[in-house]
């Protein structure tokens, strides 16, 4: 180890320009590769190919038409308001406008309401002939024909519509895909509905919706809270190491193994969800850790010397022991996920490791190499 880190020492300090050069370089081609980045929220493509759950649920959605839930809630504000014709007719419609809808793998398989059981009573009581599987025209008959349905014993109507006959569930089921895909579609559902019943007061809810605003808002509570982080982290240092340019260079190694995750993520078929978001979050505070620690006994021995390689030769020397064993550990810790079934175990773990590795070799570089540069040699009496 001493030989390893008397190494490290004499090359950081002794290519300063270099190590900066070729790591601005590795950063400018990491954040073009990071805009590529493709966000993601698929579970089933978590699992293998033959994984028996991936599997029966891909054969379901093809079998049936789709396995995940839409609902749209229609509020007429009304007591008895669904008896109008008119609201049942634009019913239909909708069911029909619904299952038209196709977006790339995303598509509504089927769609059904408060009028696919009217239509079934009235033909029901029509001695069952096709031509009366229809929406009756009349809003007292079709009140008569809710209530003896109500009276033959039927719950099946609490499914579709409140007990007031104000408030409509309009279901439509699809194929459990990537979460960022539905969007498209929910934007032209939420619209059609919104411009179809100007009338009553719109509600769109189910797993669909629920998967879609989960990844959405992830998304964006990661861009604020990286942004919060970045700022704090960075009043700390200044803080903590008690001096302004210091302070600043400091992040330097903390954020470059950062867009190193991100530039890998870009340049490869691994796409941001919500396991792989976690990674940076985790990685900045590990390498925020070891920065404190490097910065923190290099200023000391720089005070003590005046000479910052000698600063850096004994940092690494008390300080970088640590550092390497630390990272050694957590980094097997994060590996140990390779042997994970699931993707996504498998990408965080092997993302969070390199990550970490990344965060060390920063210390061990850069951080020395932008300490020689700004820091000058004092003659010490």
């Amino acid at each position: 180890m001493d030989r390893f880190l008397t190494f490290i020492s004499h090359f950081s300090t002794g290519h300063p320009k270099a190590i900066l050069i070729t790591s601005a370089v590795v950063v400018c081609l990491s954040l073009a590769a990071a805009a590529g980045i493709r966000f993601s929220h698929a579970p089933l493509s978590w699992f293998p190919e033959s994984n028996p759950i991936r599997i029966a649920s891909e054969k379901l959605d093809h079998e049936m038409r789709g396995t995940i839930s839409l609902e749209v809630i229609i509020d007429t504000a009304k007591e008895n308001g669904l008896y109008e014709p008119d609201i049942l007719k634009r019913l239909e419609e909708a069911a029909a406008f619904a299952e038209a809808q196709v977006n790339g793998d995303v598509f509504v398989g089927k769609a059904w309401s408060l009028t696919t059981i009217l239509k079934e009573i009235n033909r029901a009581l029509n001695e069952n002939r096709k031509e009366f599987y229809t929406i009756p025209q009349n809003k007292k008959l079709v009140a008569q024909e809710f209530l003896l349905f109500e009276n033959s014993g039927s719950d099946d109507l609490e499914d579709v519509v409140d007990s007031q006959f104000s408030k409509a569930r309009f279901s439509m089921k699809g194929p459990f895909k990537d979460a960022v895909q539905y969007a498209t579609l929910l934007n032209v559902i939420d619209r059609y509905f919104r411009d179809k019943f100007p009338d009553a007061d719109i509600t769109m809810t189910g797993m669909m919706v629920l998967l879609s605003k989960t990844i959405n808002n992830a998304i964006h509570s990661m861009a604020k809270s990286y942004m919060t982080a970045l700022v704090v982290i960075t009043i700390l240092m200044i803080v903590l190491i008690g001096k302004v340019r210091i302070g600043l260079l400091s992040m330097v190694p903390n954020l470059m193994p950062i867009f190193l995750m991100l530039g890998i993520i870009g340049a490869t078929p691994i796409s941001m969800d919500l396991f792989t978001m976690m990674v940076a979050s985790i990685a900045i505070g590990l390498a925020v850790d070891d920065t404190i620690h490097f910065m923190h006994n290099f200023r000391r021995y720089y005070e003590q010397t005046g000479d910052p390689q000698l600063a850096v030769y004994k940092t690494l020397h008390t300080t970088g022991r640590a550092m390497l064993v630390t990272t050694i550990v957590l980094s097997v810790g994060f590996f140990i996920f390779v042997f994970a079934e699931m993707n996504n175990l498998l990408n965080f773990g092997l993302l969070t490791a390199f990550t970490i590795l990344m965060a060390l070799l920063a210390d061990y570089l850069v951080a020395p190499a932008l300490m020689v540069l700004v820091n000058p040699r004092i003659a010490k009496a």
